[in-house]
């Protein structure tokens, strides 16, 4: 039998977005959303729009996101078609609620690492079956904090377990660039240099052989104010040994990523009525403040453009597979063993009962 042909093949890409109460959630996926349909050619997206009418939660003006919900996006990059589906969460509370919202998020992604394991466990598989895996996870910082506080860490320490965070600083344009430029290197600082925590690609920092683990702990706590300088340090020396002209392809996209996390983005201003971006002359997705309007996907005032891209295009496909090889894998690998482990001891309570039996 000749192989099917690829040409309608569909990519299935599934982006979480989480973060506190009011670090501008919903707006991210609604500038995402409304990208994506400004990327689509005239005709295609009249065709789109007089096929389905269809209301999903991103239309109308902003709301606070109440449950969690999912909108499905056709997109089509470098010519591969993807269907995206992005996932909106409520807000976290800086308080004891904290837990259990957490609790719930980590619980969804592990449940659709589920869902694969028992499609994987039957004798005929469908070959229909959908991808429901989180691939990435936008982890939105409130732009109004100097650095992260223990709620963020707690939250990205346990998201890292089990899928590819992203940082992401919300509401930008609050921030002027001087601001910008001290809180992002500030970020990583707490993240690669203070708690080493594993969000999607942080180089694995291993200690050389015959490092005294003194010397570590104090490169690890030194300068706790945290300026421009030092705050970057450890992630900046990291980068500093590559010769970027001089290296693949994928490392050059790698390199081009950890130069920018955390993304600053900025979202787009609604119309307080239709929740569509506002009318703005030359600028289709923008904000105006009355003394100057920007474009939201301008490099210039935001990381957004480059966060879409790296999503989409350049680390898509690496997404992708860290989420098999390395999340879904050890999630599997988990629940095998507890599986056999409980297995175990159901036989060996079994054993103790039939010679307390042979007893009586």
């Amino acid at each position: 039998m000749a192989p099917r042909s690829k040409r309608n093949a569909v990519s299935y890409f599934n982006i979480m977005v989480v973060g506190s109460v009011g670090v501008g959630k919903t707006s991210l996926v609604k500038t995402l959303a409304a990208a994506l349909s400004e990327d689509v050619p005239n005709e295609k997206r009249d065709s789109a729009l007089s096929q389905s009418e269809q209301r999903t939660p991103l239309d109308g003006p902003l709301t606070p996101t109440m449950v969690p919900y999912t909108v499905s996006v056709n997109a089509e990059v470098d010519g591969d078609k993807i269907a995206l589906t992005l996932i909106d969460t409520p807000g976290f509370y800086n308080d004891f609620r904290m837990d259990k919202q957490l609790h719930d998020i980590i619980g969804y992604i592990e449940h659709q690492f589920d869902l694969t394991l028992a499609e994987e466990s039957k004798v005929k598989r469908n070959p229909k079956a959908v991808d429901t895996q989180v691939h990435a996870c936008l982890y939105v910082i409130d732009s109004k904090k100097q650095a992260l506080d223990e709620y963020d860490l707690r939250i990205l320490s346990q998201l890292s377990q089990r899928v590819n965070v992203v940082p992401v600083v919300g509401r930008a344009d609050t921030l002027t660039l001087a601001q910008r430029r001290r809180l992002k290197p500030t970020i990583m600082h707490d993240i690669y240099t203070l708690h080493k925590i594993p969000v999607y690609g942080m180089p694995e920092d291993e200690p050389e052989d015959g490092e005294a683990p003194e010397q570590e702990h104090a490169s690890s706590n030194s300068s706790s104010n945290n300026n421009n300088t030092t705050a970057g340090s450890s992630l900046e020396n990291f980068l500093s040994q590559f010769h970027y002209e001089q290296e693949d392809e994928e490392t050059q996209t790698f390199i081009d990523y950890l130069r920018l996390i955390p993304f600053a983005v900025i979202a787009y201003e609604e119309d307080p009525e239709t929740g569509k971006p506002i009318a703005m002359e030359g600028i289709k997705i923008g904000r105006d403040y009355g003394w100057a309007q920007i474009d939201c996907l301008s490099d210039d005032y935001s990381d957004f453009n480059a966060l879409k891209t790296i999503l989409l295009s350049t680390h898509r496909r690496i997404l992708k597979a860290e989420t098999v090889e390395r999340y879904y894998e050890q999630y599997r690998t988990e629940r095998l063993l507890a599986s056999r482990a409980a297995k175990l001891k159901s036989m060996d309570a079994g054993q103790k009962l039939l010679e307390a039996l042979h007893k009586i």
